[in-house]
């Protein structure tokens, strides 16, 4: 991508077979030579194609906050927070999204790299487009893939394809991720005849010869009803850097013009009848990879719908995860994992960074690592009436509760960082109650401590004044408590009021200095005692 250029795409026509083209360096209007030399022979005024050109109204959307809340639900996924060598996608993922994962995360996952490449003796099973996200993995986390426990993933690849043509195994797909792979830092095969067959020219001119009429690519050159938008978008990413070569360009504009032309009135994209928010993802790599602004061009926006917020429809906000179709109830890892690539693909491309493929900006050192333990945890007062224990944490964050050195549960936070424990025993007042809190990265917070309040046992009764020749006592405690004034060897009782706790308990006519004790019970708790001495008046 160039970092002052936006490639407006124009609405076409729908027989039209090429896309017009207007460039824009920085907020100067510049007309392509190609596309001049057209206005002179057509002698439509420059001016009408920059009216036209002017960018729509388009739905608003909060990226940053939608990714934050996408990568944190991913990360939580038990299939991607522990990494495998198969785990390229997330690892590819997080690493361009710059989010903060665990300190080991990227060990773990190349750690299990080097185990696989051992295990089977400098091999790797799978096709060359699987090994090839595997590489793209490895340079995104600044690791080289040329030096892996030893071997050399890139020529290893090569001969993967060596073998794959000679088994007329190979699809388009490894095609195109090799083609990524070795673009996203200018790796090369080793030179000789051995890989004369996979140079980038022949594959890119292999890629191009597999184009349709209709503009479309397929997951093979000899299936056309394999042609699709995923697949296309695919390819036009994969031969972004080789569009100075005018049959790439031109290959470039008609697979353009047919994803164009598959929009949904949403602006998306229904292979199966539902918002596809995968083929939708790919797209936004295509655009983006291609130097054109998903967000302005024109002929990719429908009713105010552009390809981001089109996305989005398929978003969860429960959970910050991606659904396959919009009307499903829960996310799912494969729409969640394409949805994050597309954010990322954006993202990337609006604040003017390299994009997602080009990972010639890939550095260990600019990696993100979350090593600070939780320091959020709002919970409320536990007492022992308490049935359900409740608060809020980081995203995703594991809340251990204990009582004293009993462990009861370890809770889940959701995507707002609520969570909930219904109290399966009640607490004994004035017990400890521990809480942890574990975040998505493994960091452990220190102890978090409450005292169990006591709101079961009444209150120590307060007594208005005693005085000779009362017949009352009275005075406050827990509403609705027992009250007792025990007088020598007799007691008397009534019932506080259950609105105001005040209570009157009849008495023989007091006497003067006559002690007499008062105290409350309800529910079998009972309050402490204050003794009264009656005065003279």
């Amino acid at each position: 991508m160039s970092s002052e250029r936006e490639l407006f795409v124009l609405a076409n026509p729908p027989n039209q077979n090429h896309l017009g083209v207007i460039f824009m360096f920085k907020s100067k209007w510049v007309i392509p030579a190609t596309l001049s030399a057209a206005l002179v022979v057509s002698a439509v005024p420059a001016t009408a194609l920059q009216a036209e050109a002017k960018v729509p109204t388009v739905k608003k959307v909060d990226v940053a906050n939608t990714l934050k809340a996408t990568s944190n639900y991913y990360y939580s996924l038990p299939d991607v927070s522990t990494p495998t060598y198969q785990s390229s996608d997330a690892v590819l993922n997080f690493a361009r999204s710059n989010y903060a994962v665990s300190k080991d995360y990227y060990t773990t996952f190349y750690k299990d790299v080097e185990r696989e490449l051992k295990k089977q003796k400098g091999q790797f099973s799978g096709s060359p487009g699987a090994l090839s996200k595997i590489i793209l993995a490895i340079t995104a986390i600044g690791k080289d893939p040329k030096n892996v426990a030893g071997y050399n993933l890139i020529n290893l690849l090569g001969d993967k394809l060596v073998a794959g043509k000679a088994a007329k195994s190979l699809y388009i797909t490894d095609y195109l991720y090799v083609l990524r792979a070795l673009e996203a830092k200018g790796y090369s095969f080793p030179a000789g005849t051995k890989y004369a067959d996979f140079s980038r020219k022949s594959m890119v001119d292999y890629l191009v010869s597999t184009q349709f009429e209709n503009g479309g690519f397929s997951w093979a050159e000899d299936v056309e009803n394999g042609v699709s938008v995923d697949m296309t978008a695919m390819v036009l990413s994969a031969l972004a850097n080789y569009d100075s070569d005018p049959a790439v360009k031109a290959s470039i504009r008609k697979g353009l013009d047919y994803m164009s032309s598959q929009l949904t009135d949403v602006a998306g994209y229904s292979p199966w009848g539902g918002n596809s928010v995968d083929s939708q993802a790919q797209v936004v790599i295509a655009l983006t990879e291609n130097g054109i602004n998903p967000k302005t061009a024109r002929s990719f926006i429908k009713n105010g719908q552009w390809a981001v917020s089109n996305m989005l429809l398929n978003f969860d906000a429960t959970t910050g995860g991606f659904k396959i179709t919009p009307d499903q109830k829960s996310p799912q890892l494969f729409a969640t994992t394409s949805a994050m690539l597309g954010l990322v693909a954006y993202d990337r491309y609006a604040s003017d960074k390299n994009t997602f493929f080009d990972l010639t900006d890939a550095k260990a050192s600019s990696l993100k690592y979350d090593t600070a333990a939780p320091k959020s945890l709002s919970v409320t007062k536990v007492a022992n009436t308490t049935k359900t224990i409740s608060g809020t944490t980081e995203p995703y964050a594991t809340v251990t509760i204990y009582n004293g050195s009993k462990k009861l549960a370890a809770v889940q936070a959701d995507a707002k960082g609520k969570f909930s424990y219904p109290v399966k025993t009640a607490f004994k007042a004035n017990a400890t109650v521990k809480f942890y809190v574990t975040d998505l990265a493994s960091n452990k917070s220190k102890a978090i401590t409450q005292k169990v309040a006591d709101r079961l046992t009444p209150a120590t009764p307060k007594v208005s004044k005693l005085v000779k020749g009362a017949k009352k006592v009275t005075g406050s405690t827990t509403k609705g408590a027992t009250v007792y004034a025990k007088i020598g060897n007799k007691t008397y009782k009534a019932t506080a009021n259950t609105k105001t706790g005040s209570f009157s308990i009849k008495v023989p006519t007091l006497k003067e200095k006559t002690k007499v004790k008062v105290y409350a019970k309800k529910s079998n708790y009972t309050s402490k005692s204050v003794t009264v001495a009656v005065k003279s008046k």
